[in-house]
């Protein structure tokens, strides 16, 4: 018997090194034993320590294990995705940085007078870094390898912002003065290869300062601005030009397919010590590289003033947008002078897909079926009619009028082929006095 018991110990000795959930059990059979006096006192006292050792020995081991297994499995920090370009961010939202970019490539063919050279180009070929820094400051960095050169010509954009404020955007840097629709609206999302006519107009992008707000109705921005980096002035000694600049937009219909916008703008430059300003345009078509309508440098003009009026629509796959541009120029000798141009534009998605709306400008298509997924990608018919006059009084910059068609096919959100037939009607007065261009162009475009 004393043998049998002896044996006995030693196995229940050996099954306290069980896992803890055993121990209960274990513990509870160490009692009857004790009771039926089948275990001394002794022997009972050193089953229950060692027991107890094993019991805390186990739950710390457990304890490891869970903690190691937490750890492998949390889920980083940094989240990363690939949806058109690269972002990286945080799950706070604190950080984030996001790489994109463009690629337009083009080809020309052009007939009738003047004669103009037919080619090939790269229009535009970007990269871009922007994000968020510390949750309320913005950034954006943006070269174009296609626009090189010397006073910082590669440069689009390059800028801070500050968003901690409810409602209101605070932007510093180098960027697009706000004005006009289709100037607001990207390279990559107008309808057609290149803007209308009266982009002879446009603002472009200053260094400056500029307040904005957007909401789902409506939108305002104003802002403060020096010279462009394009600016070629050479005389060290003459102040650069400045400028004051606002648009504001209303939506009173704005839920998606259905849109009516309205918009005006201002834009407001002194020449400073230029003294000169010139305004010209090309052919809605950017390969030749000639401007069929140019006023040359006008001397002596001491400011001048933009004014913009917009309206635009978006009726499901039909959409259609205008604007008007007028420009009063003011000479320090000399009359004055009044320039101005407009167009109208309509668009129709065979597939049905509506334009993206939002913050008082277009925004990219995304097919309602990609090319690869099953889908044949979305496609798009534009018909548009721009003019713009450039003379008056002793300046003969010249007027045009131009129609432009327009094929769109979106495979994806991030691809694009364009097919463009533009006819110039004669042209009334500079240069190029009673000629007719017309040109045939191609574009494939490559944004994210």
């Amino acid at each position: 018997m004393k043998l049998k018991t002896t044996v006995f110990l030693a196995g229940l000795a050996a099954t306290t090194a069980m896992p803890v959930q055993a121990g209960s059990e274990i513990e509870t059979l160490i009692n009857m034993l004790h009771e039926n006096g089948m275990v001394s006192d002794e022997q009972y006292g050193r089953l229950m320590d060692e027991l107890k050792q094993n019991q805390t020995q186990a739950a710390v081991e457990k304890a490891e294990v869970d903690q190691k297994l937490a750890e492998a499995t949390k889920p980083s920090d940094v989240e990363i995705t690939t949806n058109g370009g690269l972002t990286v961010k945080t799950r706070d939202g604190g950080f984030s940085t996001k790489l994109g970019g463009r690629v337009q490539a083009d080809a020309a063919t052009y007939s009738g007078d003047p004669e103009l050279g037919n080619g090939t180009e790269i229009r535009r070929a970007r990269l871009y870094i922007e994000g968020v820094m510390y949750h309320d400051w913005g950034y954006k960095l943006q070269y174009d390898f296609a626009n090189t050169g010397s006073n910082g010509k590669g440069i689009a954009d390059a800028y801070l912002s500050y968003n901690g404020f409810e409602d209101l955007q605070i932007k510093v840097g180098n960027f697009k003065d706000p004005f006009s629709l289709q100037e607001q609206t990207s390279s990559n999302h107008i309808s057609f290869m290149e803007r209308g006519l009266p982009s002879a107009f446009a603002a472009g992008r200053h260094i400056g300062v500029m307040a904005s707000t957007a909401q789902q109705h409506w939108t305002l921005a104003g802002g403060l601005f020096g010279d462009s980096l394009t600016a070629t002035g050479s005389d060290v000694d003459k102040d650069e030009g400045w400028g004051l600049g606002t648009r504001a937009t209303w939506a009173p219909i704005n839920n998606g397919t259905q849109v009516v916008h309205l918009g005006l703008g201002l834009n407001y430059r002194e020449t400073g010590g230029d003294n000169a300003a010139r305004f010209n345009q090309q052919p809605e078509s950017h390969v030749a590289g000639i401007s069929i309508v140019d006023t040359g440098d006008i001397a002596g003009v001491n400011d001048f003033l933009k004014v913009g009026a917009e309206l635009a629509t978006v009726q499901g796959p039909f959409s259609a947008q205008a604007e008007y541009i007028t420009t009063s120029v003011q000479r320090d000798s000399g009359p004055d002078l009044d320039f101005d141009g407009w167009y109208v534009q309509a668009g129709y998605f065979l597939t049905g897909e509506s334009r993206n709306y939002k913050a008082g400008k277009f925004g990219g298509i995304k097919p309602k079926a990609n090319v690869g997924e099953g889908g044949i990608g979305a496609w798009e018919l534009a018909l548009r009619y721009s003019t713009v006059d450039l003379t008056d009084v002793d300046i003969d910059g010249g007027e045009a009028d131009a129609v432009a068609l327009g094929l769109n096919w979106y495979p994806t959100p991030t691809l694009r082929f364009s097919a463009n037939y533009v006819d110039v009607f004669e042209v009334d007065g500079g240069r190029y006095d009673d000629e007719e261009p017309s040109v045939f162009q191609l574009r494939s475009q490559w944004a994210f």
